[in-house]
């Protein structure tokens, strides 16, 4: 992506100019002559004006949009409005023009930017059509950004270098949730958790069915075992800091389908299930963009790959099962899967690899989506400053976040009368007694957990991303792995 500053003689021959200013006064510091043009829209904040003109056979495209209060979803929203309005139009090509007041917020745009072509369209060759010709597919847009003179041109180009690996992790993330399940199996999100690594340049080690029940990982194992697809043990490896000691470890959950088992879920329930293991994908993508960046960080990252199935080999409600922390697990519902998986990696996170502090991040419970809706990611911990951490940089990146409490009472939901702990408390505060059961199989390590149920997957899409996968969490995890380690 080309960033230059912007100069009024010179670009004035572009053939699409989009302006976006800080504050309806911002295009007149900008470019005066252009303002004298957008005075006559009379638009709203956010909204997009638009004229175009001919000169010399070519369409002069010149675009206009102020954001009075300038913030992170004031911006990510005019942006939109700007990306959709180009593909409407088209366009394989434009120049954002960018006034001054959006220095603190130019990261963000950058990797907007960066993101603008990212859509998952593989699946979608011939459409509707009888005769089964080819689909048009939506031509990539080529974006540059011209900056006010008072920018600094090479801290931008640092930060836009810098976003562009976040994007990558993002795109990366999207694209493994956004694979259905016939193709996205345990073995699969092994292979390509592998190809990142080889890319980026961590680590990674992969353990198959038979080591997962010689490691001892007997929760995991038994939601794995009732499907034919066989499940797989993952473990990322990322240390660029050897002036600490201190070890951070990210565990992702991994479901690549989840029918619920044997308390199955309702047909409709089932059709985004292909999207239960959108916090492996953004453990993926964090250490994608952590690599790339090759940040001063000590990070691994943990993800237990199977799929929830029906079966006679598969768990039942009722049964008692072991688990790698040594505790025993009374199963009261199968389709509370995700934190057994969890159970047992957050386990060999804490007591195997030794982490100082483990953040989990899973789509574990339909409650968070009611409690917080679409847009707000659910944060349970009992660690202050991880937790501080995690909201601090949530600002930065636009992963809305909002805490839960922990309180023992909470916790005590989950006693079991006939084994050490039970897999569900209940519907009453259901994210926070499923976080605080994955917290049960910490060793005492600091714990952080992030519920993305309501976050990972959008039916509707937003400015925030386009139908489907979201990639949420990648960019925080990799955030916070950096800020861990500025302690």
């Amino acid at each position: 992506m080309e960033i230059k500053l912007f100069k009024p003689a010179e670009d004035r021959t572009r053939e699409t100019l989009v302006f976006l200013c800080a504050g309806a006064d911002g295009l007149e510091k900008l470019c005066p002559t252009a303002a004298k043009s957008a005075k006559a829209f009379k638009k709203e904040s956010g909204e997009l004006a638009v004229s175009q003109r001919f000169e010399d056979d070519k369409v002069l495209r010149r675009w206009f949009v102020y954001v009075e209060d300038a913030n992170y979803d004031t911006v990510e929203s005019a942006l939109e409005n700007i990306i959709v309005k180009a593909r409407e139009e088209k366009l394989n090509a434009l120049s954002l023009v960018l006034s001054l007041g959006f220095e603190n917020l130019s990261e963000g745009i950058y990797k907007k930017l960066f993101l603008a072509n990212n859509n998952f369209n593989n699946y979608k060759k011939m459409g509707l059509s009888a005769e089964n010709k080819p689909v048009p597919q939506a031509e990539k847009i080529e974006i540059s950004v011209l900056l006010h003179e008072g920018y600094d041109l090479d801290a931008e180009n640092k930060k836009a270098g810098k976003n562009q690996a976040i994007a990558s992790g993002i795109s990366l993330a999207r694209w493994l949730v956004n694979e259905p399940a016939n193709v996205m199996t345990p073995v699969r999100l092994a292979e390509e958790a592998k190809k990142a690594g080889e890319k980026a340049g961590f680590d990674v080690k992969i353990y198959d069915e038979k080591q997962i029940q010689e490691m001892h990982l007997d929760a995991f194992y038994a939601v794995a075992k009732g499907s034919d697809n066989p499940p797989r043990f993952i473990v990322m490896e990322y240390k660029n800091n050897p002036d600490s000691d201190k070890l951070l470890a990210l565990v992702g959950k991994g479901l690549c389908y989840d029918s619920g088992g044997y308390a199955i879920k309702p047909g409709p329930s089932m059709n985004t299930m292909f999207c239960d293991m959108g916090g492996a994908a953004a453990v993926v993508g964090a250490m994608y963009t952590i690599a790339s960046l090759k940040l001063p960080v000590n990070v691994v990252s943990v993800v237990a790959a199977c799929e929830n199935m029906v079966s006679g080999h598969a768990y039942r409600n009722g049964d008692i099962i072991s688990s790698h922390a040594g505790k025993f697990i009374e199963v009261v519902n199968t389709d509370a899967e995700g934190r057994l998986t969890l159970a047992d990696a957050i386990s060999y996170a804490a007591s195997e690899i030794n982490a100082d502090a483990i953040i989990d991040i899973a789509t574990l419970t339909g409650a968070a989506l009611i409690a917080l809706g679409d847009e707000i990611t659910g944060l349970v911990s009992d660690d202050e400053e991880l937790a501080e951490k995690l909201s601090e940089q949530s600002k930065k990146c636009g992963d809305k976040l909002w805490r839960l409490p922990h309180f023992e009472s909470l916790a005590k939901l989950n006693k079991s009368e006939r084994a050490d702990i039970k897999n569900s408390g209940g519907r009453p505060a259901g994210t926070a007694t499923a976080a605080l059961f994955c917290r049960a199989f910490a060793h005492g390590k600091r714990w952080a957990h992030l519920d993305i149920a309501g976050t990972a997957y959008s039916e509707k899409g937003s400015s925030k991303a386009p139908y489907g996968a979201t990639g949420v969490g990648s960019e925080l995890l990799a955030r916070t792995a950096k800020a861990f380690f500025e302690e």
